[in-house]
Formats: structure tokens, C-alpha cells, sequence
């Protein structure tokens, strides 16, 4: 996530060494491993009850259960780009920076009336909030890790308190309803520095009981190597965030089992960080942006989030009439509505609105106009696009989806369709050309683009199903 102040790269360089080594130091403890596996307040009356001698409060239920891909970037997009999104991007939900001083981003949209506007249009927020940052990071802002009485890290529970009260009125203003997750962004930090570490820990409880007491459900955002691997470690009587958003580079909804305790705990209670400082284009709209995964009280397994071209560059058409439904309708659907819906977000039915989209298109490119996905129709919508002259050696998206219409168009063995012009290809356009009257080459020219864009297909039909 993007937090302002980072350290020095020296400092950064050091504190990834320190944070590497921290992890390995406690991987062989285990949750009940003594006071090094967690703050020594929670063995004190302070610990135990939280700085007001109260008892830690339950948590509330869910507001929601869900799972899906959310992104999060450093400001909330314009309502145009959040509509544009719901339905041509792979999102189901989205991360809202609520405050905090280290928030990065002024906020030109976050409103209650933006908030209220999403839930109602289906979006699922994850709202974040950044505070103050372990105390042996380089941040302008951090946690006081003075032990205080008893070793009880007083300082940093009452901080605590402070940040979750101030991330609950935030909540409130913008009218979050009760039982929400509100994450805590905690940047990686040395986690062998025992004073870092437990100062860290008594913050995080504290932060937990307050976000319960305030209605609302606890979860602490990290990289899985710090933060995450420490919560995973400490003692029961420690009470831990409801969820955990871990940073991990890794396929999307994986679990950490090297880094946590108990990784099938995270099942239903995670986001999944696996894709960082990434540049997409949606709906016609580029934003950079953090991918996740969110499984929240379902336990499911990750869709693919691949996009229409992606799919398309696997597909093996087979005639889809008007009320086919399955994968292969969503991927004609992300063609015949190009750049409106993702696959993940199409119906998967060949209804009233797709078939006129489809007899559009049709009659758009010289096709019969039948409302009937056939092959010709399969063949024009895979070529679709721009009509460079191609030759050996091309390599890149025009090759691919000059490979995939061809796999429709020719009644020989599929092409791989990896992009690359090269001599299995050059046949297979020579090929193409000599069966339309064109003198015999391997380049695929205009002509070549033209007749593909016109359903020009060879030999067989493909099947209908």
C-alpha cells in the first residue's frame, strides 16, 4: 500500500535483513512460546482487560459475507470510473483509505454519499485506515515502544484505543454499517527487535477491543512475513484481529502456510494481496492499482480473473444459439460487447440482449444476421481489431488474435496461439490465401484481416451444443 515517509532505502535495505531474520528467530517458537512470541503486557491485568481493566468486548457479526477480487488504489475513483468498472473490470469490491497520518492521498470523492452509491450498486468496500507505524521503521510517525509498568506497553495500547476510535467516527461519517471489517496498514517492521515487536502486538490488541467495542470487526493489513506471521504466533489469551489482508506475491488466494501457525484459520477470514503497483485498463479507463483476493466467511475457490482475451485466445467454438448458457457464452458475450463486460461479470446466458448485440455485429461486418453464434460469426469476432500486416518474426496481441482466428477459420489442427509469427503460422495464413484466390504468401495482409473480419471460413462447421 502507499504510505508518505517511507524510510531511506538504507533503512529499508536493513529492515527487511532484521524483518527476515525476526521471522526466522519465531517460526520455531509457536503460538505459546513464551513472552517472545507476543507482548508481556497480556500476562498483566492491563494486558489481559485492555488499558481500562474492561474486558475485551466479542466481535460483532459480519455485515456481509463474500469472496471475489478487490483493488485498492491510493484515492477513491470518480463515481463514471466505479460504474465503469462494476461491470468491465474482474472487482467485486473495492479498498477505501479512510484516514489516518499516514494516508498518502487526498480524498476528492471518499463521501458518505459515494459510499451509500457503491453499496447500493453492488460494490463490497474494504476500508483502511493508517495510523502510526512500528517504532524501529523509518516512518514520521510511530508507535511509542517505551514498556512502561510491568512491561505493560501502556503507551502503545492507549495509542491504540486513540486510532481505532478515530477509524470508527471516520467509519461512522461515511455511513459504513456496523459489523464491517476496518483494516489497520501495518508496514513491515524489524520483527526481531523485541521492544518493536511487543509494543507492536499490545498496539494491534488494543486496536482489536476498541474496533469490537465501537461495532465494528477488527483487521490488520501487513505483509505476510511480518505482522501476519507474528499474530499468528501469540498466545490465546491474546485477542487477534477478525481478519488478515496479507501482502504476499504469490497465485491469487493462496494461503502462507510457511509464514503462519495455523493457515486454514485464514480460509474464511482473509484478503490476499498478490499483485502490486500494476497498471490496468478497464471499461476504456486505466488506473494503477494492488490486486486481492477477498474470502470473507465463504471458503470458496478463486475464479480466474483472466480476461476476454485471455479466454478467447483458449477457446474452441462450438455454435451457441439463442438460449445457450455456460463459459463459452461469457466469452462470446466479452466479444460481441468488447470492453463493456468482463467474462467474470457476464451472464453466461445467451438472452434477449445478447442476441441483439450479436445480430448487431452481424450485420455490421456482412454476416447473416441470425443472432446464432456460428462459426463465421465465432471467426469475425476473434479477428476483431486493428489489421497490421503481419509477417514472420511479428510477435505480440496481433499475432495472438490473428492465431485464434485462424484456429476458427482453417479446417486443419489448431495453431498455439502464443503470439509468436512463426513458421506453423506462415503455413497457415498461406494456406488461408490460397483457398480465397489470393496469390499464394505467408503475410497476412488487409485482404487477410478483411476476410477473416467477414466470417470467411474453410471446411467444416463447428458443432452446435
Amino acid at each position: 500500500m502507499r504510505l508518505p515517509g517511507r524510510p531511506a532505502p538504507l533503512v529499508v535495505a536493513f529492515a527487511t535483513l532484521a524483518l527476515f531474520l525476526g521471522v526466522v528467530a519465531v517460526v520455531g517458537r509457536g503460538p505459546d512460546a513464551g513472552p517472545d512470541a507476543g507482548p508481556r503486557a497480556s500476562n498483566h491485568a492491563k494486558g489481559r482487560h485492555g488499558v481500562a481493566g474492561r474486558p475485551a468486548p466479542p466481535a460483532p457479526p459480519p455485515a456481509d459475507r463474500w469472496s471475489g477480487y478487490a483493488f485498492d488504489a491510493c484515492r477513491a475513483p470518480s463515481q463514471s470510473v466505479m460504474d465503469r468498472w462494476r461491470v468491465s473490470s474482474p472487482f467485486t469490491g473495492v479498498g477505501i483509505y479512510l484516514g489516518g497520518i499516514h494516508r498518502a492521498c487526498e480524498q476528492r470523492y471518499l463521501t458518505a454519499g459515494w459510499v451509500d452509491r457503491q453499496i447500493r450498486s453492488g460494490w463490497k468496500l474494504l476500508p483502511i485506515w493508517v495510523g502510526p507505524q512500528a517504532s524501529c521503521t523509518g516512518y514520521d510517525h510511530r508507535i511509542d515502544d517505551r514498556p512502561g509498568p510491568r512491561d505493560g506497553y501502556g503507551a502503545a495500547r492507549l495509542d491504540g484505543v486513540h486510532q481505532a476510535r478515530r477509524a470508527a467516527d471516520a467509519a461512522d461519517a461515511l455511513g459504513l454499517p456496523p459489523g464491517e471489517e476496518i483494516f489497520y496498514d501495518f508496514e513491515p517492521f524489524a520483527t526481531n527487535l523485541p521492544k518493536c515487536r511487543w509494543s507492536s502486538l499490545a498496539f494491534l490488541e488494543e486496536w482489536t477491543k476498541e474496533i469490537h467495542r465501537r461495532s465494528y470487526r477488527s483487521g490488520v493489513y501487513s505483509y505476510v512475513g511480518s505482522a501476519i506471521s507474528l499474530l499468528s504466533r501469540t498466545h490465546p489469551s491474546y485477542v487477534r484481529p477478525d481478519a488478515a489482508w496479507y501482502a504476499w506475491i504469490d497465485r491469487a488466494g493462496n494461503l502462507p502456510r510457511q509464514y503462519v501457525t495455523d493457515a486454514a484459520s485464514l480460509r474464511t477470514n482473509r484478503v490476499h494481496q498478490f499483485a502490486l503497483d500494476t497498471r490496468v485498463e478497464f471499461g476504456g479507463v486505466p488506473m494503477d492499482i494492488d490486486w486481492d483476493y477477498v474470502d470473507l466467511g465463504t471458503s470458496t475457490t478463486p475464479a480466474s480473473a483472466a480476461g476476454c482475451d485471455q479466454r478467447a485466445a483458449r477457446v474452441r467454438p462450438r455454435t451457441l444459439a439463442p438460449g445457450a448458457r455456460g463459459p463459452l457464452v461469457r466469452v462470446a458475450q466479452c466479444l460481441v460487447l468488447r470492453g463493456q463486460v468482463h467474462p467474470l461479470k457476464a451472464s453466461g446466458r445467451l438472452d434477449g440482449r445478447t442476441r441483439q448485440a450479436v445480430v448487431r455485429f452481424q450485420h455490421a461486418n456482412g454476416l447473416h444476421a441470425t443472432g446464432t453464434v456460428d462459426r463465421a460469426t465465432w471467426t469475425s469476432l476473434l479477428a476483431r481489431g486493428r489489421t497490421p500486416v503481419l509477417g514472420k518474426g511479428a510477435t505480440g496481441d496481433d499475432v495472438r488474435r490473428l492465431q485464434r482466428a485462424l484456429n476458427v477459420a482453417l479446417d486443419r489442427p489448431r495453431l498455439r496461439v502464443d503470439g509468436d509469427y512463426g513458421k506453423v503460422t506462415a503455413r497457415a495464413v498461406r494456406h488461408y490465401r490460397a483457398r480465397l484466390g489470393l496469390r499464394p504468401d505467408s503475410v497476412a495482409t488487409a485482404r487477410v484481416w478483411h476476410a477473416l473480419a467477414r466470417g470467411k471460413v474453410l471446411g467444416r462447421s463447428v458443432k452446435g451444443g
